[in-house]
């Protein structure tokens, strides 16, 4: 059972170590208490669950930033990085806002984007009713980060990650998010 909890002096949701193995996937799948949320510790802008089956809820942002990171990398792998989500049937503020995913390994290393398109092409589909997808979709291709094999042992090797629509400034609702993931390819 998941807590929620706000870092000091923030409105953020500060993730906790929440991550579950699935084998059948090879991934790791990380719950809404296993993610950080921009305003997450605010109810009027995110209910983050106690229960790890249901999703976090949007209840409105202007920036919209879920982040998560992963340790567990191996030298000269490929990993593969997705969200499940969903929308409520009233979700406003998607049809134009760019969703973006990014991921880096290591604090310092060099960040790759990835837009998806299918949010915005989809938001009526996805609205209340369809059940959860995987994003990115097969329309938007696969979002994977490849770890170098020549990684040096002091070098900071965590997968950081995240979804974001910081660009518009306009108010979004209604995304539930069930889980991140990171699967090796």
């Amino acid at each position: 059972m998941s807590v929620q909890k706000a870092v000091k002096s923030s409105s953020h949701y500060e993730a906790e170590s929440n991550m579950e193995q699935d084998i059948v996937r090879k991934a790791w799948v990380f719950k809404p208490s296993g993610l950080n949320f921009i305003w997450g510790g605010d109810s009027r802008y995110w209910v983050i669950p106690r229960e790890d089956r249901t999703p976090a809820e949007l209840k409105k942002v202007s920036w919209l930033e879920v982040t998560g990171s992963y340790d567990k990398i191996e030298p000269g792998k490929t990993y593969r990085i997705g969200f499940k989500i969903s929308f409520t049937a009233d979700a406003t503020g998607w049809d134009q806002a760019p969703v973006f995913m990014s991921a880096k390994i290591g604090k310092k290393g060099k960040t790759i984007w990835k837009r998806i398109k299918s949010v915005n092409n989809n938001i009526e589909k996805l609205k209340g009713g369809t059940g959860p997808v995987n994003i990115p979709d097969e329309t938007d291709g696969r979002f994977e980060v490849f770890v170098s094999p020549t990684v040096a042992i002091n070098q900071d090797t965590k997968l950081q990650f995240g979804l974001y629509e910081v660009w518009t400034g306009k108010w979004k609702t209604g995304l539930l998010i069930y889980e991140a993931f990171v699967e090796e390819v």
